[in-house]
Protein backbone atom coordinates (compact mmCIF):
# COMPACT_ATOMS: atom_id res chain seq x y z
CA UNK A 1 0.00 0.00 0.00
CA UNK A 2 1.35 3.67 -1.13
CA UNK A 3 1.99 5.61 1.80
CA UNK A 4 0.57 9.59 1.51
CA UNK A 5 3.91 10.98 0.96
CA UNK A 6 4.32 8.36 -2.34
CA UNK A 7 1.02 9.11 -4.05
CA UNK A 8 1.34 12.40 -3.73
CA UNK A 9 4.57 12.13 -5.20
CA UNK A 10 2.79 10.00 -7.79
CA UNK A 11 -0.13 12.53 -8.41
CA UNK A 12 2.97 15.63 -9.16
CA UNK A 13 4.24 13.32 -11.39
CA UNK A 14 1.56 12.56 -13.63
CA UNK A 15 0.52 16.06 -13.32
CA UNK A 16 3.55 17.29 -14.78
CA UNK A 17 3.75 14.94 -17.39
CA UNK A 18 0.33 15.91 -18.74
CA UNK A 19 1.27 19.67 -18.71
CA UNK A 20 4.05 19.03 -20.74
CA UNK A 21 2.28 16.70 -23.10
CA UNK A 22 0.09 20.04 -23.51
CA UNK A 23 2.89 22.28 -23.91
CA UNK A 24 4.31 20.02 -26.69
CA UNK A 25 1.12 20.54 -28.63
CA UNK A 26 2.24 22.21 -32.25
CA UNK A 27 1.07 25.89 -32.42
CA UNK A 28 -1.65 27.03 -34.90
CA UNK A 29 -0.74 28.36 -38.49
CA UNK A 30 -0.17 31.35 -39.08
CA UNK A 31 -2.85 33.68 -40.34
CA UNK A 32 -2.78 33.72 -44.43
CA UNK A 33 -2.48 37.47 -44.06
CA UNK A 34 0.47 37.65 -41.81
CA UNK A 35 2.14 36.16 -45.13
CA UNK A 36 1.49 39.94 -46.99
CA UNK A 37 3.58 42.42 -46.78
CA UNK A 38 2.12 45.90 -46.80
CA UNK A 39 3.46 48.28 -49.43
CA UNK A 40 6.90 49.29 -48.03
CA UNK A 41 6.87 53.19 -46.18
CA UNK A 42 3.10 53.08 -46.41
CA UNK A 43 2.15 56.41 -46.12
CA UNK A 44 -1.36 57.20 -45.03
CA UNK A 45 -1.27 60.71 -46.50
CA UNK A 46 -0.65 60.23 -49.94
CA UNK A 47 -3.08 56.92 -49.80
CA UNK A 48 -5.55 59.36 -48.69
CA UNK A 49 -8.67 61.05 -50.93
CA UNK A 50 -11.47 58.93 -52.84
CA UNK A 51 -11.20 55.16 -54.73
CA UNK A 52 -13.23 53.51 -56.28
CA UNK A 53 -14.20 49.38 -55.63
CA UNK A 54 -13.06 47.80 -59.29
CA UNK A 55 -13.25 44.04 -58.08
CA UNK A 56 -13.35 41.58 -54.91
CA UNK A 57 -11.27 38.07 -55.08
CA UNK A 58 -13.23 35.79 -52.36
CA UNK A 59 -14.49 32.60 -51.20
CA UNK A 60 -17.34 34.29 -49.71
CA UNK A 61 -20.46 32.53 -50.18
CA UNK A 62 -22.88 35.71 -49.58
CA UNK A 63 -20.76 37.23 -52.02
CA UNK A 64 -20.49 34.54 -55.07
CA UNK A 65 -24.69 34.04 -54.33
CA UNK A 66 -25.52 37.74 -54.29
CA UNK A 67 -23.10 39.26 -56.51
CA UNK A 68 -25.79 40.02 -59.15
CA UNK A 69 -26.84 42.55 -56.56
CA UNK A 70 -23.30 44.62 -56.45
CA UNK A 71 -23.84 47.90 -56.60
CA UNK A 72 -20.63 50.93 -57.23
CA UNK A 73 -19.03 51.71 -54.39
CA UNK A 74 -16.54 54.73 -52.99
CA UNK A 75 -13.97 54.85 -50.32
CA UNK A 76 -13.27 57.96 -49.11
CA UNK A 77 -10.08 58.05 -47.29
CA UNK A 78 -8.66 60.63 -44.40
CA UNK A 79 -5.47 59.92 -42.53
CA UNK A 80 -5.40 59.88 -39.14
CA UNK A 81 -1.73 59.63 -38.15
CA UNK A 82 -0.91 56.45 -38.74
CA UNK A 83 -4.80 55.29 -38.61
CA UNK A 84 -7.21 56.00 -41.66
CA UNK A 85 -10.68 57.25 -41.04
CA UNK A 86 -12.75 55.41 -43.90
CA UNK A 87 -16.11 56.12 -45.70
CA UNK A 88 -17.73 53.79 -47.55
CA UNK A 89 -20.39 55.28 -49.99
CA UNK A 90 -22.63 52.48 -51.53
CA UNK A 91 -26.30 51.92 -52.97
CA UNK A 92 -28.44 49.03 -51.60
CA UNK A 93 -32.03 48.03 -53.51
CA UNK A 94 -31.87 52.03 -54.71
CA UNK A 95 -30.94 53.60 -51.21
CA UNK A 96 -27.84 55.15 -50.86
CA UNK A 97 -25.95 54.69 -47.75
CA UNK A 98 -22.48 55.70 -46.13
CA UNK A 99 -20.33 53.78 -43.35
CA UNK A 100 -18.53 54.93 -41.21
CA UNK A 101 -15.27 53.03 -39.98
CA UNK A 102 -11.70 53.09 -38.45
CA UNK A 103 -8.84 51.45 -39.52
CA UNK A 104 -6.69 51.55 -36.79
CA UNK A 105 -3.01 51.47 -36.47
CA UNK A 106 -1.48 48.09 -35.80
CA UNK A 107 2.13 49.65 -35.14
CA UNK A 108 3.17 48.33 -38.63
CA UNK A 109 2.63 51.09 -41.81
CA UNK A 110 0.08 49.67 -44.00
CA UNK A 111 -1.10 47.30 -41.94
CA UNK A 112 -4.44 47.58 -39.96
CA UNK A 113 -7.02 46.50 -37.30
CA UNK A 114 -10.76 46.92 -38.60
CA UNK A 115 -12.52 46.36 -34.53
CA UNK A 116 -15.79 44.69 -34.97
CA UNK A 117 -18.82 45.28 -32.81
CA UNK A 118 -20.73 42.40 -30.49
CA UNK A 119 -19.69 38.63 -31.59
CA UNK A 120 -18.51 39.81 -34.74
CA UNK A 121 -14.60 39.06 -35.22
CA UNK A 122 -12.22 42.07 -35.90
CA UNK A 123 -10.93 42.26 -40.12
CA UNK A 124 -7.19 42.54 -40.56
CA UNK A 125 -5.93 44.71 -43.66
CA UNK A 126 -3.20 45.17 -45.20
CA UNK A 127 -2.31 47.51 -48.54
CA UNK A 128 -0.51 45.24 -50.41
CA UNK A 129 0.12 47.42 -53.43
CA UNK A 130 -0.52 50.71 -54.47
CA UNK A 131 1.34 53.48 -56.06
CA UNK A 132 -0.72 56.21 -54.48
CA UNK A 133 -1.88 58.18 -57.48
CA UNK A 134 -3.58 55.00 -59.75
CA UNK A 135 -4.42 52.07 -57.95
CA UNK A 136 -4.41 50.27 -54.43
CA UNK A 137 -5.04 46.54 -54.29
CA UNK A 138 -6.04 45.67 -50.15
CA UNK A 139 -6.03 42.30 -48.50
CA UNK A 140 -8.54 41.66 -45.65
CA UNK A 141 -8.92 38.72 -43.42
CA UNK A 142 -11.60 37.88 -40.91
CA UNK A 143 -11.71 34.14 -39.02
CA UNK A 144 -8.85 33.23 -41.66
CA UNK A 145 -10.63 33.77 -44.65
CA UNK A 146 -8.84 36.23 -47.08
CA UNK A 147 -10.25 38.21 -50.17
CA UNK A 148 -8.17 40.77 -52.19
CA UNK A 149 -10.22 44.24 -53.41
CA UNK A 150 -9.09 46.33 -56.33
CA UNK A 151 -9.30 50.12 -56.29
CA UNK A 152 -8.58 53.07 -58.59
CA UNK A 153 -8.61 56.27 -58.50
CA UNK A 154 -10.75 56.99 -61.43
CA UNK A 155 -11.47 54.43 -64.85
CA UNK A 156 -10.86 52.56 -66.81
CA UNK A 157 -8.39 50.73 -64.47
CA UNK A 158 -4.54 50.55 -66.00
CA UNK A 159 -2.89 47.18 -67.07
CA UNK A 160 -0.73 47.70 -64.12
CA UNK A 161 -3.42 48.01 -61.77
CA UNK A 162 -4.84 44.76 -62.62
CA UNK A 163 -2.09 43.02 -62.70
CA UNK A 164 -1.53 43.76 -59.70
CA UNK A 165 -4.77 42.66 -58.73
CA UNK A 166 -4.10 39.28 -60.79
CA UNK A 167 -1.02 38.95 -58.93
CA UNK A 168 -2.80 39.65 -55.70
CA UNK A 169 -5.42 36.85 -56.15
CA UNK A 170 -3.00 34.08 -57.01
CA UNK A 171 -1.13 34.86 -54.02
CA UNK A 172 -4.20 34.69 -51.90
CA UNK A 173 -5.27 31.13 -53.54
CA UNK A 174 -8.12 32.63 -55.34
CA UNK A 175 -9.18 31.99 -58.78
CA UNK A 176 -10.97 33.67 -61.24
CA UNK A 177 -14.08 31.96 -60.42
CA UNK A 178 -13.60 33.54 -56.70
CA UNK A 179 -13.39 37.22 -58.85
CA UNK A 180 -16.52 39.57 -58.98
CA UNK A 181 -15.75 43.06 -60.91
CA UNK A 182 -18.46 46.04 -59.59
CA UNK A 183 -20.57 47.74 -62.29
CA UNK A 184 -19.50 50.76 -63.89
CA UNK A 185 -19.99 54.17 -62.48
CA UNK A 186 -22.01 57.39 -62.61
CA UNK A 187 -22.02 60.62 -64.49
CA UNK A 188 -18.82 62.68 -63.53
CA UNK A 189 -19.48 65.21 -61.04
CA UNK A 190 -19.02 68.97 -61.96
CA UNK A 191 -15.68 69.67 -59.83
CA UNK A 192 -12.75 67.56 -60.76
CA UNK A 193 -13.26 65.47 -63.45
CA UNK A 194 -13.96 62.42 -61.08
CA UNK A 195 -16.30 59.36 -62.55
CA UNK A 196 -18.06 58.74 -59.23
CA UNK A 197 -21.00 56.75 -57.82
CA UNK A 198 -24.57 58.51 -57.85
CA UNK A 199 -24.45 58.28 -54.03
CA UNK A 200 -21.16 59.73 -53.08
CA UNK A 201 -23.36 62.87 -52.69
CA UNK A 202 -24.39 63.47 -48.68
CA UNK A 203 -27.15 60.91 -47.91
CA UNK A 204 -28.05 58.71 -44.67
CA UNK A 205 -25.46 57.37 -42.46
CA UNK A 206 -25.46 54.10 -41.55
CA UNK A 207 -23.41 52.32 -38.72
CA UNK A 208 -21.68 49.46 -39.29
CA UNK A 209 -24.05 47.80 -36.81
CA UNK A 210 -26.76 48.61 -39.30
CA UNK A 211 -25.18 47.84 -42.40
CA UNK A 212 -25.07 44.10 -41.57
CA UNK A 213 -28.87 44.21 -40.00
CA UNK A 214 -29.85 45.84 -43.31
CA UNK A 215 -27.92 43.56 -45.65
CA UNK A 216 -29.98 40.72 -43.64
CA UNK A 217 -33.19 41.87 -44.63
CA UNK A 218 -34.20 44.50 -42.03
CA UNK A 219 -35.38 47.62 -43.36
CA UNK A 220 -33.27 50.48 -43.06
CA UNK A 221 -33.65 53.61 -41.15
CA UNK A 222 -35.57 56.21 -43.11
CA UNK A 223 -33.51 59.80 -43.88
CA UNK A 224 -35.11 62.58 -42.23
CA UNK A 225 -35.93 65.46 -44.88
Amino acid sequence: MLTPRTALFLTLLLAGGSLSQRARRPPQPASPISTIQPKANFDAQQFAGTWLLVAVASSCRFLQEQGHRAEATLLRVAAQGAAMAVSTFQKLDGICWQVRQLYSDTGVPGRFLLRARGARRAVDVVVGETDYQGFAVLYLEQKRRLSVKLYTRSFPASDSALSAFEQGTQRANLTEDHILFFPKYGKPPPVAGLVLPLCALPQPLLTPAWAFRFLRGHRPVPHPR
